[in-house]
């Protein structure tokens, strides 16, 4: 019986790894010469499924979709949604951007909630803004944005900031979802705490009020996903309000407190109708009107995006 020594098994052990490593590397190359030429949807779904759920989840992924390129965290369900869906909530600012009508230029997209530029970067990579404004709190999203901002060659047009936005500074606790706003087990997602909890950030928080300042409404939009912390970032806006510089925001009561209906209040006075982005229904702003989208989302354990203007 042949017998090695140990440096023998080294160098064997060493020559079948690389071996090994080739025939994936051949294997992967295929796969993608495979997808990017293929016309069926649905397959290249489930191959960009399969290899999403296979990779560990610490690791970062690269996907070169329709409208940008992105590098990817494996445990983000955001990312999650980037890499096999091809895209996320860009659809939603698009939808908002036609029913501001040209008169509206939107020269400045503000971007609060920016997480790794899922919406952002098409939105200024395909022109439909010139400039952008973005926060990002949480530090990890926010390595991936700059990332991402750099290599869709967007960075000469886009200031962005490591910050939450909120009704003041401060240091506020950041915390992990568990999982998404409809029950997903893929976490990634964060959110404003009211205390500090296992596993929380601490991050900086600035006022909206502190960047519009040269903005108004025919030439700006802000957009934010701040899951629940939008009353928050309304008190601190209202001179942003003031101008009436259109907002978009996710409507998910599951995630608001019980002081948001006051908190919102400011905005009655100065915009007059809300869209329902999921439904394209056009309803008064008012409380009773808003309050009724509460209800109707909440009993449905659903949410919406608004814009108003």
């Amino acid at each position: 019986m042949l017998k090695l020594n140990v440096d023998e098994k080294y160098v064997l052990t060493m020559y079948l790894k690389k071996r090994y490593y080739r025939i994936i590397e051949s294997l992967i190359k295929k796969i993608i010469r495979f997808i990017n030429n293929s016309k069926n949807n649905s397959l290249k779904k489930t191959i960009r499924s399969a290899i999403y759920y296979t990779t560990q989840k610490d690791r970062i992924l690269f996907s070169n979709n329709n409208d940008a390129k992105y590098l990817l965290a494996s445990w983000d369900w955001i990312s999650q949604k980037l890499f096999i869906d091809q895209g996320f909530d860009f659809g939603i600012l698009i939808k908002a951007k036609k029913l501001l009508g040209k008169k509206n230029s939107k020269s400045t997209l503000i971007n609060v909630g920016a997480h790794i530029g899922s919406t952002c970067i098409p939105a200024i990579k395909k022109n439909y803004f010139k400039n952008l404004i973005a926060f990002e709190p949480s530090k990890k999203n926010f390595r991936l944005l700059k990332a991402n901002i750099f290599l869709n060659e967007i960075d000469d047009r886009v200031q962005v900031y490591n910050l939450a936005l909120s009704n003041k500074k401060a240091n506020l606790h950041l915390g992990m979802l568990a999982g998404d706003a409809s029950g997903s087990s893929t976490g990634g997602g964060y959110r404003i705490l009211k205390n500090k909890q296992k596993n929380t950030e601490i991050v900086k928080s600035d006022i909206l009020d502190n960047y519009t300042y040269n903005l108004n409404k025919n030439n700006s939009l802000v957009f934010m996903d701040t899951e629940g912390h939008e009353p928050d970032i309304f008190m601190g806006a209202k001179k942003t309000i003031r101008k009436k510089i259109p907002f978009v925001f996710e409507f998910a009561p599951f995630w608001l407190n019980k002081d948001w209906l006051k908190k919102i209040s400011i905005l009655f006075k100065y915009y007059n109708f809300f869209h329902d982005l999921k439904t394209n229904k056009k309803k008064r702003f008012n409380a009773i009107e808003i309050k009724k989208l509460y209800n109707h989302y909440l009993i449905n354990n659903n949410y919406t995006d608004i814009l108003i203007k």
